[in-house]
């Protein structure tokens, strides 16, 4: 059966929707892609909405969870509860030997937060095909019924699970009928990237930092963002969207050795996908920013669409050192020469790394070479805003 498959946006919405109805929803896709991610930020918008403090259960100290449970209507928590890496008993808890004719019992500190009329947030099963079954049905009247033993979670908890697939080859079990029945399901679909950065992964990108290297070089090489399993099974690195931002961006900051570039962008996304960006990265070698920079009309010189790109990402990163007025101000002059596709995809950039000075009066009214860009790309610009 053909099971339906979505884009990011589109599974923020779902997902918004099952917590807010409190049906558990379980979200499929690659490794990588940006499911728990994706939980993690729908979380911390709903704590937002409801005007309380979002926390991550599992990563406060004990005096932290402490103040949780004393104080339920004050957070929303996100919950990750790896069933991989439980017993059963770590679910429901362990008997009270309480010398009584009857069992009682201690039921574990999260499911207690959990089951607090006041406490609101989200359980999170995350891998959850990574545990063998025997452990995957200790959570089925949880999910289900939305209780534990003799303990019910409270009416403003919500469930959500993500797996991968088998066809991942990521070492899953078959989730059974009786544990995929008390789900909705969902698939994430691959992250793309496009040269106008809208409404995908490079748009995403620009908004939370990554490398402008790591982006304009994507543009250009999109079967490198998450390529088929089949295409990387012999590597233990792999190219993926997680690869590329949270690992490889952060590591070649500020970096310009193409050996040490070569080496790092090895161990995050494989060492084919190294080699290729770095050639992309040989061509910044023959631009010379500062020529261009004292001389913005030097720019329209640049004619192969690689340089082209190789140039807007040295300029991004030159902005992006300490942005100012002056530097934007150069920044238009430089796109005043570049095609209008290239100017644009500068201008975006720049405006996420600093968004209230590209914004201000001061740019919009006062420089002339906004203006000048602007007349000139207007249609393309506006259009993506």
């Amino acid at each position: 059966m053909v099971q339906l498959e979505v884009d990011h946006s589109t599974l923020e919405m779902l997902l918004e929707r099952a917590i807010e109805t409190k049906i558990p929803l379980f979200i499929w896709g690659d490794t990588g892609i940006g499911k728990s991610e994706t939980v993690y930020r729908i979380a911390k918008k709903k704590a937002g909405e409801l005007g309380r403090e979002f926390v991550v259960w599992n990563k406060l100290s004990t005096e932290e969870k402490y103040k949780v449970a004393e104080n339920p209507s004050k957070y929303y928590f996100l919950m990750d509860n790896r069933l991989s890496q439980v017993d059963p008993s770590d679910l429901r808890g362990l008997p009270n030997l309480n010398q009584k004719q009857f069992v009682e019992w201690k039921i574990p500190f999260w499911l207690y937060v959990a089951s607090r009329p006041k406490s609101a947030g989200i359980i999170f099963f995350d891998e959850i095909n990574l545990a063998p079954h025997s452990i995957q049905a200790s959570a089925y009247q949880l999910i289900l019924d939305r209780e534990l033993g003799e303990t019910a979670i409270s009416d403003n908890v919500s469930l959500v699970a993500a797996g991968n697939r088998i066809e991942d080859k990521a070492n899953v079990y078959e989730l059974p009928r009786p544990l995929k029945t008390r789900f909705t399901h969902v698939t994430l679909s691959k992250p793309t990237i496009s040269a106008e950065c809208r409404n995908d992964w490079g748009e995403w990108a620009l908004k939370n930092n990554v490398d402008m290297r790591i982006i304009t070089f994507l543009i250009q090489r999109p079967s490198l963002l998450s390529p088929k399993v089949s295409e990387t099974d012999a590597s233990n690195a792999i190219p993926t969207p997680r690869g590329w931002a949270k690992f490889l961006s952060p590591m070649i900051k500020g970096v310009k050795d193409l050996t040490t570039l070569e080496k790092l962008a090895s161990i995050a996304v494989g060492s084919g996908a190294a080699l290729q960006f770095v050639s992309y990265l040989k061509l910044q070698k023959k631009i010379n920013l500062d020529e261009i920079l004292k001389n913005p009309s030097k720019a329209s010189d640049v004619k192969e669409v690689d340089m082209m790109y190789a140039l807007v990402s040295l300029v991004a990163e030159w902005y992006g050192n300490k942005p100012s007025i002056d530097k934007l101000d150069k920044t238009f002059q430089i796109a005043k020469y570049l095609k209008a596709e290239f100017a644009t995809l500068l201008l975006h950039s720049v405006k996420m790394k600093a968004p209230n000075l590209f914004m201000s009066k001061d740019v919009l009214t006062k420089l002339k070479s906004w203006k000048d860009v602007a007349d000139r790309i207007r249609k393309y610009y506006i259009s993506r805003e």
